[in-house]
């Protein structure tokens, strides 16, 4: 299935730019300068906001490359590599600045611009103002998944009523806060109203058209959610008994309908921070033994090969490297072990170091470095990996997918909190997950790219580890182990999942390491240290802590960051 390169960097960021750029942090800058011109069209701003969702490439050297990947077990540091710093996070948390500074305040302007228009002329832009609202949300909460209380009801409005130190809002307040916002917009979109301002080109996610939108409200309120279940499932299960009730309204029916941003061939995830060389990662053996042994049809898309193909054994055995009796072997699938303290266990020592050979070519001695382990596929994520250059490769970002709603209607039918047939659920969503990494690999065109085996996904589905068969616990654990392999592209995603569910887990059917160092178990990070603002907002930030820190599992410091916000209860 060929996909739609959607971006086009084109007038609309230009113009929103020009509008809209600031480095500042503070939210008297940020809601007072620029002027905005009141005749520009609104529509213009919404570009930059969502150009901001997916051009981070300072979140994924930090964020992702640096801790989430090798926290969530994806990968490890690579030989040669340094594991220290890994539960001490720092330059991260990017995002919370980007929502402030680049995505919320042109949102939220959409709507100041058309609200002081003529009141004929605002009725056009009901459409353009619910999409902004869509996408404000998604920003907003994913700044407070991992931060908690944040400023939200009262922030950015410093234009309209000159407040300057907005409050913290409690992630209880915000959960109920945003879900109304998503109703109000789905059912906006969903009236099907005439003569609406197009977002056209400058949506590079789904060219302003209404109806994916409403999809995508909606899966975004069944994911939001779900977050309660640790809080308050009655709450879960009535929005999503809602939200199914209403056919209408619209779901994702198949990945064809996902929110998700596909690249164009050049100028986008090439180089610099994208590039996965600078923070090297190999790959976590328990999950690419579990993805091995499972005939996973997505480890390809994961995981490299090594780099011992048979030319170059048979290159080692003619060159006096390896003796005369060496095999190839063709498995050359091998991760590292995960726990930190593995690298100084003496007897995998080897498995921590690279492969250096001095071999005998033409009558020279010629050093060579060989991977023996694998690398993550890192073609996924820099366009340059590689071949480089002009090749034509297109990045794909997942928002919100088609397999993820999926599993969250298999979970809930499991947990008996709605009715449906979670067996059905939970194919479909393996079936869409595989598909979907297929798509992006072909799209990046990573090495050793192979079409997708419609038979080897069906033995897939069959193997005993997969098979959605066993008791309730059982079947939980293999949706949460699905969904938490979908998020291998968004490992913000898969953070979060790991922390609401606790799957993977040690001892599991995907087995979670246990990290320790000097012999001392060590947690796994589970929030980001709330940024601090300028001094005119400090009280408000400060009682922000204070108050997460009543239901006693926040942490002590502002930087513990095995603490936990308000959704995430043990």
């Amino acid at each position: 299935m060929k996909m739609k390169a959607v971006n086009k960097w084109g007038i609309g960021v230009a113009v929103a730019g020009m509008f809209l750029s600031s480095c500042t942090k503070n939210f008297a800058d940020l809601n007072t300068s620029p002027v905005i011109s009141q005749d520009a069209p609104p529509e213009l701003l919404f570009t930059q906001s969502a150009k901001s969702v997916v051009d981070r490439d300072f979140d994924w050297f930090y964020d992702c490359y640096s801790y989430q990947l090798q926290w969530m077990q994806f990968g490890t540091a690579a030989p040669g590599s340094s594991a220290t710093g890994l539960f001490s996070p720092n330059n991260t948390n990017n995002f919370y600045q980007g929502f402030y500074k680049d995505i919320a305040r042109n949102l939220v302007e959409i709507e100041a611009m058309v609200n002081n228009k003529p009141e004929s002329d605002r009725a056009a832009y009901a459409n353009v103002v619910a999409i902004a609202k869509i996408l404000k949300v998604y920003g907003a909460w994913r700044v407070s998944d991992a931060n908690g209380s944040i400023p939200y009801s009262e922030a950015l409005k410093a234009r309209e009523n000159q407040n300057f130190t907005p409050v913290y809002d409690t992630q209880e307040k915000m959960f109920d806060a945003w879900d109304k916002e998503l109703k109000e917009a789905v059912a906006v979109l969903g009236k099907k109203l005439g003569s609406q301002a197009g977002l056209g080109t400058g949506d590079i996610f789904y060219s302003g058209k209404a109806d994916k939108w409403i999809a995508a409200g909606n899966v975004l309120r069944m994911k939001i959610a779900m977050r309660l279940l640790k809080r308050a499932p009655e709450k879960t299960a009535a929005i999503v008994k809602e939200v199914v009730a209403n056919a209408d309204a619209g779901l994702f029916k198949s990945n064809a309908d996902e929110w998700k941003f596909i690249s164009a061939d050049n100028n986008f995830a090439r180089g610099g921070n994208w590039n996965m060389d600078n923070s090297p990662l190999s790959a976590s053996q328990n999950m690419l033994n579990y993805m091995y042994d499972n005939k996973d049809p997505r480890l390809g898309l994961f995981f490299e090969k090594n780099s011992y193909t048979p030319e170059l054994v048979d290159s080692l055995k003619n060159g006096g490297v390896f003796p005369a009796t060496a095999t190839y072997n063709p498995r050359r699938y091998f991760g590292l072990p995960s726990n930190p303290d593995k690298r100084a266990d003496k007897n995998l020592a080897s498995i921590f170091e690279r492969k250096q050979y001095t071999m005998k070519f033409n009558g020279t001695n010629v050093d060579v470095t060989i991977d023996t382990v694998s690398r993550v596929q890192h073609r996924l994520f820099n366009l340059d990996a590689e071949n480089g250059g002009a090749n034509g490769a297109r990045y794909t970002q997942p928002i919100l997918t088609y397999a993820e709603q999926c599993f969250m209607m298999a979970e809930l039918v499991v947990r008996g909190l709605i009715s449906g047939d979670a067996k059905t659920y939970y194919e479909s969503g393996v079936k869409a997950s595989i598909q979907a990494y297929d798509d992006m690999g072909r799209e990046a065109k990573i090495r050793d790219y192979a079409a997708l085996d419609n038979a080897a996904v069906a033995a897939y589905i069959a193997s005993p580890a997969i098979a959605f068969t066993g008791s309730q616990d059982v079947l939980l654990e293999k949706i949460n182990i699905q969904n938490f392999l979908n998020h291998f592209k968004s490992p913000w995603e898969a953070w979060g999942a790991w922390k609401r569910t606790g799957i993977p887990k040690v001892n599991g059917i995907l087995a979670f390491e246990q990290n320790t160092v000097s012999g001392v178990p060590v947690e796994v990070p589970r929030r980001w240290q709330l940024p601090q603002p300028t001094i005119a907002n400090q009280t408000n930030w400060r009682n922000a802590i204070e108050e997460m820190k009543k239901t006693g599992e926040y942490g002590t410091n502002d930087n513990d960051f095995t603490g936990r916000v308000w959704w995430d209860k043990k």
